[in-house]
């Protein structure tokens, strides 16, 4: 819709959208909403709606209420002495020790509870970070033999806290990838085939940007030529590869992000994908490739391709 509006020198003309997602009127929204993938219009499906719904609110789905989530003191305190185990264990600046001292149980509530009606109500992002509750929140993790996915050798799925996911896949690669040992005098120092500081990055963007509305799991693959982490959600915002390449961070779970951000598990600067790629470099491996297939994204980490093919029987 055009309005319209005289001033004493000018025609002021204002074009009045509709609220996202916009779609064709001669059909309903569930048959008429189009999204852009890549080159081509795609008909979005009832999540996608969902998500572009959620946006246009201006509000990320992990600070949203949980309807119906009981609240309890136990979880609040499991959680906020977590956060500041992390918290305590990163301090290296005075700025960090100050954080420190001032994160208690009121900024933890304040940032992931709502009140309602005098209700106090926890966020999406509250219950990602205390339960199992959301039965896709979880990463599945799986070793192939060779280059494709037609044989598994092992497979192993973590579920529960975020963080604990994290950390429990990020063990399980360490478990099945090639590990080299020198000893230095009398230290033993371990060098693994792929660098330890990029596989942290990748699983932990993984979780922190995955689009928690869809009913599938991030997924991490190794094979024998590289280490493949799949998670749900195109680049956010309409950003490009390019400018992911470049540094710009436009964050789909803010709350979440925000907790990661006091756990020192990100930075929010955009710079993961920068430090990936010069942790990458650093060791002599192939630049991983980014892409995105149909409704998720997928990042190929490579393995040194002048080793010894690997030998599962």
């Amino acid at each position: 819709m055009i309005e319209t509006r005289k001033l004493p020198q000018y025609l002021v003309m204002k074009n009045i959208m509709a609220s996202r997602p916009y779609y064709l009127k001669s059909v309903v929204k569930r048959h008429g909403t189009y999204i852009r993938v890549v080159d081509t219009s795609r008909l979005a499906d009832n999540i996608k709606i969902k998500g572009l719904e959620i946006e246009e609110e201006n509000l990320s789905w992990d600070e949203r209420i949980c309807i119906g989530y009981p609240v309890t003191e136990q979880a609040i305190n499991k959680l906020c002495l977590n956060i500041r185990d992390y918290m305590s264990c990163a301090i290296v600046s005075e700025e960090e020790k100050r954080n420190f001292q001032s994160y208690n149980r009121l900024t933890f509530k304040r940032e992931n509870f709502k009140k309602v009606d005098e209700k106090i109500l926890a966020t999406n992002a509250f219950v990602l970070l205390t339960s199992s509750y959301f039965r896709f929140a979880k990463i599945q993790c799986a070793i192939f033999k060779g280059n494709n996915r037609d044989e598994f050798i092992d497979k192993k799925e973590y579920v529960g806290l975020l963080y604990e996911q994290i950390e429990g896949s990020y063990q399980f690669v360490l478990c099945h990838i090639n590990r080299s040992t020198e000893i230095e005098g009398l230290v033993r120092k371990d060098r693994y085939e792929l660098p330890l500081g990029a596989i942290r990055e990748m699983i932990i963007n993984a979780q922190c940007h995955r689009n928690f509305i869809d009913n599938a799991y991030v997924q991490m693959a190794l094979y024998d030529d590289r280490l493949e982490v799949t998670s749900l959600g195109m680049l956010y915002e309409r950003l490009t590869l390019e400018e992911v390449m470049s540094g710009p961070s436009k964050i789909r779970n803010r709350a979440v992000a925000e907790i990661f951000s006091r756990m020192e598990l990100i930075e929010e600067w955009g710079t993961g994908i920068r430090r990936i790629l010069k942790r990458t470099k650093e060791y002599g491996l192939p630049n991983p490739k980014f892409c995105e297939i149909g409704d998720t994204f997928r990042v190929n980490f490579y393995r040194s391709v002048d080793k010894e093919p690997i030998n599962w029987n």
